[in-house]
């Protein structure tokens, strides 16, 4: 047996000691490297980089993929085989490719650049930061508990990894909710959603909002179609071809009038967001579903470009398509693709499809894609209650308020499931971050990271002892909207 120089064992013992010393941006920056866009097999190796870093803190890891296409990764306090409840924190680790075809990018999208104290890359924000203060909270609430006994515990505590969410969550979440469900445990989830904003309450610019989602919209992506077969050649133009007929379908669709609906998702946060604005606009704010202030609603929804989404079914043209051919050529196809936005309301999906057919062009043809599952919203709970208090907590002057969540997530899987669901990226989110998600240069400063890891570990810390039997909450306005 040949021994190694001392150099040598030195220099791999310095690696080992390295892999344990990441900050919440070096392990970010790491993550953002695996280039997880639509990319089954860089999620697998993403998540087990994830699992490594959490065992060497001391924390649980269990593996439920079985294929090469779904990645489903549970990292806990405890082994989850003990059955207890689990509060559990989601994330997802697959990514939205990055366009570099412009030079709409400062630096790299998949290399984790950090500047002046700000981490770039995609990801960063939507989820692979999430994902990190997850980690961080947990690494955290375990050397806080490492006197605790775990009996002495309400609840375990896991994250839970999944893939696939960015493509519709069918090889991911619906998996897990499908067949790991009771492995899971879950007595309440905290994924994406909403985030702290500044300039939303009238008149109080400074303001610190945290929104926190407890429904979202359904997601459903639509191909409207136009076949038509007139004169091959462009010389010999036809109101009658395939472009024609299809650019009048989307003028339609791109000119309806949106009709402002409300639910007591809606309602709930209208009249906390009045209960902070305070005064005769706060009053409107409150009971803005009276029929009384229906002359006035569209104003004032539009005074912030994130409320009307929030009492409407939004329609977004994202794609139009025609098959390959010369430009002196007239296709016989053509194809618009939507990425809709609906109302979580019963059956909006089969009511929105019926008058899109009675609106458009007969020949237009319309197939629904992809759809997220029908999920019924969160009544605030006793969780909501110590996640009210632990944003607080970190952030003294915040309001917090609940809100209908204008995008989709995998939290409607659990919330199909009944299992309450919050949304929440606990950081602040200036309009350069959040037009950044989904788009070039993407990024999220280092402070926000640890003020991320801190909200999450104020709600574990409260979330663990909490006992279903006996905890008192606040009450909500919700059965009276």
């Amino acid at each position: 047996m040949r021994i190694l120089p001392i150099g040598v064992l030195f220099f791999f013992a310095s690696i080992v000691v390295a892999q344990n010393q990441y900050t919440p941006e070096s392990l970010l920056k790491a993550a953002i490297k695996f280039n997880t866009a639509n990319n089954p097999s860089a999620e697998k190796k993403l998540g087990h980089f994830f699992i490594n870093f959490a065992e060497k803190n001391g924390l649980c890891a269990t593996d439920l993929s079985d294929n090469d296409s779904s990645t489903l990764i549970i990292i806990s306090l405890f082994p989850v085989d003990e059955k207890k409840p689990c509060v559990v924190l989601l994330s997802h680790l697959d990514v939205v490719d990055a366009d570099t075809s412009g030079n709409g990018w400062k630096y790299p999208p998949y290399q984790g650049i950090i500047n002046n104290d700000t981490v770039y890359g995609r990801g960063a924000i939507d989820m692979k930061g999430i994902s990190v203060m997850h980690l961080f909270s947990l690494i955290k609430l375990k050397e806080t508990l490492k006197n605790i006994s775990y009996d002495q515990l309400s609840q375990n505590v896991a994250l839970l990894l999944v893939g696939n969410e960015e493509l519709g969550g069918k090889k991911g979440a619906e998996i897990v909710c499908n067949r790991f469900f009771h492995k899971l445990n879950p007595a309440v989830v905290l994924g994406e959603g909403g985030a702290g904003l500044k300039g939303i309450i009238p008149g109080k610019p400074d303001q610190k909002v945290y929104f926190v989602s407890i429904a979202e919209k359904k997601n459903v992506w639509i191909k409207l179609e136009s076949k038509s077969r007139t004169h091959g050649h462009a010389s010999v133009p036809s109101d009658k071809s395939a472009n024609k007929i299809l650019l009048r379908a989307i003028t339609k669709v791109e000119n309806e009038e949106p009709k402002i609906k409300f639910d007591k998702t809606n309602k709930l946060m209208f009249h906390r967001l009045g209960e902070i604005t305070g005064g005769v606009e706060g009053f409107i704010l409150k009971h803005i579903s009276w029929l009384i202030f229906k002359p006035f609603r569209k104003k004032i929804l539009s005074k912030s470009e994130i409320l009307l989404p929030m009492v409407t079914n939004t329609f977004t043209l994202t794609k139009i398509y025609n098959p390959p051919g010369a430009i002196n050529q007239i296709t016989s196809e053509s194809a618009a693709y939507y990425d809709c936005r609906l109302m979580p309301r019963f059956n909006e999906t089969a009511f929105t499809l019926k008058r899109l057919m009675g609106t458009l062009d007969p020949r237009i043809k319309i197939t629904v894609i992809e759809e997220t599952p029908e999920a019924p919203p969160t009544k605030p709970d006793k969780f909501y209650t110590i996640l009210e208090e632990s944003i607080v907590e970190s952030i003294p002057d915040a309001q917090v308020v609940p809100y209908l969540f204008v995008a989709s997530s995998d939290n409607s899987y659990f919330r199909s499931c009944g299992i309450p669901t919050y949304g929440l990226m606990p950081i602040e989110m200036s309009k350069e971050m959040i037009e950044s998600v989904h788009s070039s240069n993407e990024h999220i400063p280092v402070k926000a990271l640890n003020d991320g890891i801190e909200i999450y570990y104020n709600f574990l810390k409260k979330a663990i002892y909490l006992n279903s039997k006996n905890e008192k909450r606040r009450l909500f306005k919700w059965d009276n909207q």
